[in-house]
């Protein structure tokens, strides 16, 4: 019976030694928080690039509807009003960042 309290005791005592051990960050864990910034900028360049991509490949849509159709003037305007939004919209954005 006195032996089943010091393996019990030992073995509470064990987790608490342990996790005290692990106050520390070590090499590892130094690396996985590297990787996981790492993946992170990778994850938003990727998304930038494929905004960047996808405006591009709009713009060159248009251009090739606009030499098709040449646009009047209140597709113009239309067109300036939503480029301004836009815009608006990247300056919101960035003062959030």
């Amino acid at each position: 019976m006195k032996h089943r309290h010091t393996v019990i005791a030992a073995l509470s005592i064990f987790p608490l030694a342990f996790l005290a051990g692990c106050s520390d960050r070590g090499p590892a864990e130094e690396a996985g928080k590297t990787v996981d910034e790492v993946m992170e900028e990778a994850q938003e360049r990727y998304e930038d690039a494929v905004e960047s991509t996808e405006e591009m490949l709009d713009d060159a849509a248009e251009a090739v509807g606009d030499a098709v159709d040449e646009p009047g003037p209140a597709e113009k305007a239309g067109r300036e009003i939503d480029d301004a939004a836009e815009a608006a919209e990247e300056a919101v954005e960035e003062m959030r960042e």
